[in-house]
């Protein structure tokens, strides 16, 4: 199977965004065999309110919105995006571009758009779709059309000789329904596995452009630091509407099951307590914690193990971390809130080692720069995929800057200025001084003065 590389992302109408962002992750012109791993880390840096967060959320519903035929029909989903799409533009717009690798080779460059729009009957809907592509290494812009969705109907569906066949099934399979799910989410629903193997047992460009679309959005890992999580908020929002309303308790449990399946993301996130791990899991479960431990003693090096206090649950284990220090133990829950945070941030940083495209969020909140710094210097070495992360830490620019396209100024105005080296000037220090584009640091102390107080009436 091909591997995945995300060249550029755009986004318009999330939060407070509501002029095109893009991010780029590569240079414009790609050779034939690109060296990707001089590219793998971006750090995104700006004042509060700037907009950080809000690219890093619609990365989490761009991967939901590919794999899951279900999530448009999610009521949960549908009160958040109500709540978090942009009420300026009142869409929200999503475009990636990614390119296929098989080794250092280059074998696809691919353009994927979607919008969401709210419909006729006050739900967000998939108003436009479309997948592109041509030759990776061209130099020109020029796009050839593989399939485009507008308004729930198919206007374009790249042709192929021979494969009239699986064109008229996945036109008829996938009719009434694209307003509310994707074409790369049905095709994974209605044709995977059958559709790569019984069509005249042969590879249609159409299923593997499709099946790229899908490897894709599975390598998309979002990680939201929890003050910008909100799925836990409409939730409870939801509930007290329901208890108001005198809605009976199926209605109830119904709210409550969709708030469940929110999240689409299948990383074997490891929680500090109530991991549901079927019995047939276990063993690969107690390799990863072990393997977390490895991880954790090199920030405490007094820890001596994690003991998982497991509890039986019909065919599964409900499993707690447990501590285990020279003379005592302690429950996880107990930890500082940076060990808590890293066990939370293991298994993201552990996927993107392995080749995942992973966004985090505040990935600086509770973890010492020191140790920031090391795991970046790390990651930048032997991370095979790719690692995106919000900052308002200044001290990792001095090891981003070794990198290319991996330091990213976003203004109060959403616009995004890139870290290009200039002599042997420190992106840190031009941060603090307000000598970048963009940046925030145009306040005094004095700015403070009749808010907090001077202190001169104390005398």
């Amino acid at each position: 199977m091909a591997d995945i590389y995300l060249i550029k992302y755009s986004v318009k109408g999330i939060k407070a965004i509501d002029q095109l962002v893009s991010l780029s992750f590569y240079k414009k012109i790609i050779p034939k065999n690109a060296d990707t791993q001089a590219y793998n880390i971006k750090g995104i840096y700006g004042m509060n309110g700037s907009g950080k967060s809000g690219i890093i959320t619609s990365v989490e519903i761009l991967k939901n919105l590919l794999i899951d035929s279900d999530y448009l029909n999610n009521p949960i989903v549908q009160k958040n995006l109500d709540a978090i799409i942009n009420k300026k533009t009142s869409e929200l717009f999503i475009e990636a571009d990614y390119i296929t690798k098989i080794g250092e080779e280059v074998t696809g460059f691919y353009r994927y758009n979607v919008t969401l729009l709210k419909g006729v009957t006050g739900r967000y809907v998939i108003s436009h779709e479309a997948l592109f592509t041509k030759k990776a290494t061209s130099r020109s812009d020029a796009m050839h059309t593989i399939f485009e969705v507008d308004n729930g109907e198919i206007i374009m569906l790249i042709e192929e000789d021979g494969r009239k066949k699986f064109h008229v099934d996945f036109i008829n399979k996938t009719k009434n329904l694209l307003l509310t799910s994707s074409a790369c989410s049905l095709f994974y629903e209605k044709f995977l596995p059958s559709a790569i193997v019984g069509y005249n047992n042969e590879y249609s460009f159409v299923c593997v452009t499709l099946i790229d679309l899908l490897v894709f959005g599975m390598k998309l890992h979002v990680y939201l630091d929890q003050s910008d999580n909100h799925r836990e908020y409409v939730a409870k929002n939801a509930l007290q509407c329901s208890e108001g309303a005198g809605r009976n308790k199926n209605e109830i449990n119904y709210i409550i099951s969709n708030l469940l399946r929110v999240d689409n993301d299948w990383l074997d996130v490891i929680s500090i307590t109530h991991n549901c791990i079927p019995k047939e899991c276990y063993k690969a479960f107690e390799k990863m914690v072990n393997k977390l431990y490895e991880f954790l003693k090199i920030f405490k090096s007094d820890l001596q193990g994690i003991e998982i206090d497991k509890k039986e649950n019909r065919d599964k284990w409900v499993c707690d971390l447990v501590m285990v220090y020279d003379s005592y133990k302690i429950h996880a829950e107990y930890e500082s809130t940076g060990i808590k945070k890293l066990i939370q941030l293991f298994a993201y940083l552990n996927e993107m080692v392995e080749g995942g495209i992973v966004f985090i969020d505040e990935f600086d909140s509770n973890i010492h720069d020191v140790y920031l710094c090391a795991l970046l210097e790390y990651l930048m070495e032997y991370g095979k995929g790719q690692l995106c992360f919000t900052t308002h830490n200044v001290g990792p620019m001095d090891v981003l800057k070794h990198h290319k396209k991996s330091i990213d100024f976003l203004s109060e105005d959403h616009e995004i200025y890139s870290w290009t080296t200039s002599g042997n000037y420190s992106p840190s220090k031009l941060y603090r001084n307000g000598m970048i584009e963009g940046s925030p640091f145009n306040i005094d102390s004095i700015d403070f003065i009749g808010i907090f107080g001077s202190g001169e009436e104390d005398e």
